[in-house]
């Protein structure tokens, strides 16, 4: 397994064991989580799909659920999941960047504040930087991103411009291997702030964070030109099945 899938394995079992998500084993290692939202249900198989019934239980738990999912791909075995109904919803984009360079570079940047925050702050931030609106945040992902703040893997962020919150992420990292890479996710800034250099500065913030440390993600069709802008290297498409085509 490369480090791609090795960092959102990691991800989505931190998911697996918050307080707010149910779920069910597929074999040894694989899962589905539903953590109650759409946007942050998911399956992890790390095999190839060869059973349809491994499908078929996937659909009945997330019905019971009532929520949408992703099912990223990992070794073929796309046939099974349309023959269980599944659709092909699009692909994320593994990427990887090494902000070792920084060290050297000498760029001028506005200053503007990063905090840790509330998580309400961050979740009716984050929520609005994906296309949602501030008064309407389902009272479940505050309870997801709370569950998010309580994690000591997870860092939560935001960015102020003045007293305003305009753009957030989330590190994923294991301080007790302070050698291994970061996990980067909840990458966003609000509509109305875009084009006005705050993904670039926040990105900026991010690499200086890292200390050398390389930084994985997987990129969304939307976010993957200004990753490749900034200098991420593309590793590996992953497909995404679900339910419905409209996950990202």
């Amino acid at each position: 397994m490369n480090t791609t899938w090795q960092e959102l394995e990691f991800f989505l079992k931190q998911l697996k064991d918050l307080p707010v998500s149910e779920s069910i084993m597929l074999s040894e290692n694989g899962f589905a989580v539903s953590t109650g939202c759409d946007i942050e249900s998911w399956v992890f198989y790390p095999e190839r799909v060869k059973d349809i019934k491994i499908a078929l239980k996937v659909i009945e738990f997330f019905k019971a659920q009532k929520v949408s999912f992703m099912w990223p791909v990992y070794d073929g075995g796309e046939k099974v999941l349309e023959d269980a109904g599944l659709l092909y919803a699009g692909s994320l984009t593994g990427m990887v960047f090494d902000p070792a360079w920084h060290e050297t570079l000498e760029v001028l940047i506005p200053k503007r504040k990063f905090k840790k925050t509330d998580p309400r702050i961050w979740a009716c931030t984050a929520w609005h930087g994906f296309g949602g609106e501030y008064d309407d945040v389902p009272e479940k992902y505050f309870e997801l991103v709370k569950s998010f703040s309580e994690n000591k893997y997870f860092s939560l962020v935001t960015h102020q411009t003045g007293e305003n919150h305009d753009g957030t992420f989330m590190i994923v990292e294991k301080p007790e291997r302070k050698y291994d890479p970061l996990g980067l996710y909840y990458f966003a800034t609000i509509p109305e702030m875009r084009r006005k250099g705050i993904a670039r500065e926040m990105m900026y913030r991010i690499c200086e964070f890292a200390r050398g440390r390389k930084i994985f993600l997987q990129a969304t069709p939307a976010g993957l030109p200004f990753y490749k802008d900034y200098g991420f290297e593309e590793l590996c498409k992953i497909p995404v099945y679900s339910t419905t085509t409209d996950v990202f």
